[in-house]
């Protein structure tokens, strides 16, 4: 969403069903869906190798596969601007942007990281706050939230992330539209720079 109020035409791919995704989109294999025709790319791994929320599946012996270093050589080979974004702690990504939920005001814990291809101006980012629930409550109005695993109050965190197409369980992996949107801005300035120079 974030890269549409930017001014991109959007196109999804996932190798799982997205029944709620906003814009055109096709359940298949990003590591080897077609990426002629497009004009820029993003793309979001899956952090589960390395995220904190699953420490305990992954100490109990789970197996979950990098696909980063792929990813990213993918979109090298086709010259054109690029973001991948992950998870705090993933040491896999190029000079990443940090963004999180208290540069956009919002009461959100939701740091991201983004390695692009094409510059983008340093951000100096606030320290984001603690949650400030407690474990055995819901979610309350003003809270600052962290909508990972089973959170309540679903409609509190569409409203603070601004998306409110999304379950619960798509929220907990969502990167915020106003991330992208920053991002986008820069993005669309790489593409008509690249646009210019054909």
């Amino acid at each position: 969403m974030g890269y549409s109020r930017a001014g991109f035409e959007v196109v999804g791919v996932d190798i799982k069903p997205q029944p709620h995704y906003p814009f055109e989109f096709h359940q298949a294999d990003a590591l080897t869906y077609p990426l002629e025709g497009f004009d820029a790319y993003h793309a979001s791994p899956p952090c589960q190798f390395v995220t904190m929320a699953t420490q305990q599946w992954r100490k109990n012996g789970r197996k979950y596969q990098n696909l980063i270093p792929a990813t990213a050589v993918r979109l090298s080979l086709t010259d054109k601007p690029y973001v991948i974004e992950n998870v705090v702690g993933e040491p896999y990504l190029k000079n990443p942007l940090k963004l999180n939920g208290a540069f956009f005001g919002k009461n959100l814990r939701r740091t991201r990281y983004f390695e692009t291809n094409f510059p983008i101006d340093f951000v100096l980012l606030p320290r984001e706050a603690k949650s400030n629930f407690r474990m055995g409550r819901s979610v309350k109005e003003g809270d600052i939230i962290t909508p990972v695993g089973h959170f309540s109050n679903v409609p509190y965190a569409r409203r603070i992330m601004e998306i409110d197409w999304m379950n619960q369980s798509e929220l907990a992996q969502a990167i915020p539209p106003a991330y992208t949107e920053y991002i986008g801005k820069y993005l669309m300035k790489a593409v008509m720079k690249e646009m210019a120079l054909v």
